[in-house]
């Protein structure tokens, strides 16, 4: 409390405010800001009928600060349910933090976002993410890597068109975003949509096709990249071979010299014809730049993850065990109680097999990397059988989020 008063007495003395975002007063100021700080002021009204508005933009928990009327700082939040390991998460997505030149070196990123956080808290929030610099100092660890499929045009598998395929418009969005959700129920990391409504075909850059009845059976997100000089497909939904062979017909249309595909899941269908054959693979490694997580609830996230945590548990030689695993993520710690293949979670946390990982526990949890690799490079200490146990109930998950729902 002391900490919420210093901060709030600091921005009045400097004539400053800080606010939730109001839907009804804050949409102009928030999309201007963003613009400026990110497009040259340009697409003012692009940004606020698609980036802000219209979407999963959570006005409650995030934060604005004020001088006067004029908007000096905003922390963005947009919330949505994450996919892990087949079960979901509550997820806060930071994005559009921007502070005006004058007002910065002020602690108003910190003001705002440590507000936020109490806000995600309230708002039942699981885990929260984001992509950037400057944001280790708030418990922020690497999520995952940006992967890049790239493949001269003469390597692309081949297949014969099974149907027409046509440019779709906003008025497929929903069954788009319905085959999106069923066919990617089981990619950790990706958003349960919707998330985005796209307002011109042209920005959608979608290719579907349809089925006897006239229902959509698949489609394929694909635009040019590079200069025009590289065709990137950014997310295919139905039968692999059927994407394919319209990525195929659209290589003809300009002369790409290369294919690439990009935040496709590891194990999505297309990716795996294509691992049959040539392709160069970029994993592209970020620590405080790229893709990010931060633990907003302990309890909450290993009460939604138990089911995931006994299956694992129970198919492992770990199976029979008994005993109390602490898990401890620095400001916050929890127990798991382990007795033949169940758990139970418990406020309980003093005992001699631990995990203590500090923010980095929120790696393991979403299984950002293999758990040898994440305890090396966070230096996790594990005391018992700490070490056994990660390596047990998280395994690496391979989460990726498409770009269409980047924040």
């Amino acid at each position: 409390m002391a900490g919420i008063m210093k901060t709030t007495a600091s921005l009045e003395e400097k004539s400053l405010r800080l606010t939730a975002a109001d839907p009804n007063e804050h949409l102009l100021p928030i999309s201007q800001i963003t613009a400026d700080a990110f497009a040259g002021g340009q697409h003012v009204a692009e940004i606020s009928q698609q980036y802000i508005g219209n979407c999963h933009y959570d006005w409650d928990t995030t934060r604005l600060i004020w001088k006067g009327d004029k908007l000096v700082h905003h922390w963005g939040v947009w919330g949505y349910p994450m996919r892990l390991g087949g079960g979901q998460l509550k997820v806060a997505g930071v994005g559009a933090v921007v502070t005006l030149e004058a007002y910065r070196q002020q602690g108003l990123m910190q003001t705002a976002a440590l507000a936020s956080f109490r806000a995600m808290q309230e708002n039942g929030y699981d885990l929260s993410i984001l992509r950037g610099r400057h944001y280790a100092k708030f418990g922020y660890v690497r999520a995952w890597n940006y992967i890049t499929y790239r493949l001269k045009p003469e390597e692309l598998p081949r297949f014969e068109l099974q149907s027409d395929y046509h440019l779709l418009g906003p008025n497929q969005m929903a069954a788009m975003d319905a085959l999106y959700n069923k066919s990617h129920a089981d990619f950790s990391g990706t958003a349960v949509r919707p998330t985005y409504s796209m307002l011109q075909a042209s920005d959608m850059n979608a290719y579907g096709w349809f089925d006897a009845s006239g229902a959509l059976a698949g489609y394929v997100r694909a635009a040019p990249v590079d200069d025009n000089k590289t065709l990137q497909c950014l997310e295919a939904v139905g039968d692999p071979q059927q994407a394919l062979a319209i990525l195929a017909d659209l290589m003809p249309q300009a002369p790409y010299e290369a294919v690439t595909f990009f935040t496709l899941p590891q194990a999505h269908p297309v990716l795996q014809i294509i691992r049959r054959g040539a392709c160069v693979v970029e994993n592209q490694y970020f620590y405080h730049t790229g893709w990010q997580v931060r633990l907003v609830n302990l309890a909450s996230t290993l009460e939604k993850l138990r089911p995931l945590l006994e299956n694992r548990l129970q198919r492992s030689r770990l199976a029979s065990w008994r005993g109390l695993l602490t898990l401890d993520a620095g400001t916050q710690k929890a127990g798991l109680w382990l007795e033949n293949g169940r758990i139970t979670l418990t406020s309980t946390t003093d005992n001699d097999d631990c995990i203590d990982a500090g923010p980095a526990l929120a790696r393991l949890l979403i299984g950002s990397d293999d758990p040898d690799e994440i305890m090396q490079q966070e230096a996790i200490a594990c005391t018992g059988l700490g070490a056994k146990l990660a390596q047990v109930l998280f395994p690496n998950l391979h989460p990726m989020l498409s770009q269409w729902d980047e924040f």
